[in-house]
């Protein structure tokens, strides 16, 4: 790529801070678009949805070869600077410099599909992330590279003079979200909480110890310079992230204490719980006959609520032709079970104590085939997409 990627080439050299006039010399004729702002567009969304897709076909797992990582770390570095462009446009606008490259705008309008790109690229298999929060997720990461850019010019960094300050500041904001987004995915809210803490107070810890005041870059005010401002800039990116994270974290135990799932906050599934609907999950299940023999064997969550959750036991025994059972075909669901297996149509409540390992999702035709019957509730359940799956582990045992 050329330097476009690296700053963009509408801001002048020693270009002066938000807020200040702009320069006075007339408006050239406008250049119009050019094949390296669409290049650069492309770059930063075409490579993310090509691994966003990946991902949700080997169920998480990255396919892409010795290459990837280089190739998602350019990836991710072309989609910051696309979602830094806004934050030039707030710092020039209504200056002749806007005039002077119409180009601009078509990069600024690319920002929020750049945002949805990396957001989609970065959500969690299971449970999947339905549209309205993966777009809460693209919001706040535009946000957060357009706030960092513009804290970065008001804390002194060049970002409009200096060959790869703008794109930097930018990656840095993305990086510490997604970030943010795996510790969010992937930890129970009390190791989340923790992290969170644990990062909190390594800021506080650096900013005693060194004298470098991240608040001090949020807040607009003069943070020092050269490597002190990159650390202060750097430590403010991280408060935020850290702040974000225990306002997560604190939400989900509010959650998990209203559906009585506190007490297993920490349990091995770690942030996947508790379990919600349209899950299967590995369950210990009593027997009808005999509660005090039990069996290990998935189920299929129905509803949760305070206590327990209500499921339809899966089995391996052949139930073909039995209107009690929905015949559950290997060949559909070998990315969640590794049996041919049926489904009781029963209800069981199963306390929560009860479960220990999530295994994917139920298919979307079985969740629409239980709601015509009257089995399930209509609340909102983790279900895939058609065509869609996930498996964790499957232990042998049914």
């Amino acid at each position: 790529m050329t330097a476009a990627l690296l700053v963009p080439s509408m801001w002048p050299q020693g270009a002066g801070p938000v807020g200040l006039a702009a320069s006075a010399r007339p408006a050239a004729p406008a250049p119009g678009v050019g094949w390296v702002e669409l290049l650069m567009i492309a770059c930063a969304i075409v490579p993310a949805l090509f691994f966003a897709l990946v991902k949700g076909e080997s169920g998480g797992r990255s396919r892409t070869g010795c290459l990837g990582w280089p190739l998602k770390l350019w990836t991710l570095w072309a989609g910051a600077n696309v979602m830094a462009y806004p934050a030039g446009v707030l710092m020039y606008s209504g200056t002749a410099e806007l005039d002077r490259h119409p180009e601009v705008w078509l990069v600024a309008a690319a920002s929020p599909f750049a945002a949805l790109a990396v957001a989609w690229w970065f959500r969690p298999v299971l449970p999947p992330l339905h549209w309205p929060y993966l777009v809460l997720r693209a919001a706040l990461l535009l946000a957060a590279c357009v706030t960092a850019v513009l804290a970065a010019e008001r804390s002194g960094l060049p970002v409009t003079s200096v060959s790869g300050i703008w794109g930097g500041a930018s990656l840095a904001a993305a990086l510490v979200c997604v970030a943010a987004w795996r510790m969010a995915d992937g930890l129970a809210p009390l190791p989340q909480l923790a992290g969170a803490a644990a990062v909190l107070g390594g800021c506080v810890a650096v900013g005693a110890t060194t004298g470098i005041d991240g608040l001090a870059v949020l807040t607009g005010e003069p943070a020092g310079s050269g490597a002190a401002l990159w650390a202060a800039f750097l430590v403010a990116v991280l408060l935020v992230a850290a702040v974000g994270l225990l306002g997560s974290a604190v939400w989900r135990l509010v959650r998990q204490a209203r559906t009585g799932t506190l007490n297993r906050a920490a349990d091995r599934s770690g942030g996947l719980w508790p379990p919600r609907p349209g899950q299967v999950w590995y369950a210990t299940v009593p027997f009808r006959e005999d509660g005090n023999e039990s069996k290990d064997r998935p189920v299929l969550v129905l509803r949760a609520s305070a206590g327990h959750a209500d499921v339809l036991k899966i089995t391996s025994q052949d139930k073909t032709g039995m209107p009690s059972h929905l015949h559950l075909p290997l060949a559909a669901w070998h990315r969640v079970l590794n049996k041919e297996s049926w489904l009781e149509l029963r209800v069981t409540p199963l306390a929560y104590a009860n479960f220990h390992d999530v295994q994917g999702l139920c298919r979307p035709d079985v969740w629409r085939e239980l709601g015509r019957r009257g089995l399930r509730s209509g609340g909102r359940a983790d279900v895939p997409a058609p065509r869609r799956g996930s498996r964790r582990r499957a232990p042998g045992r049914r």
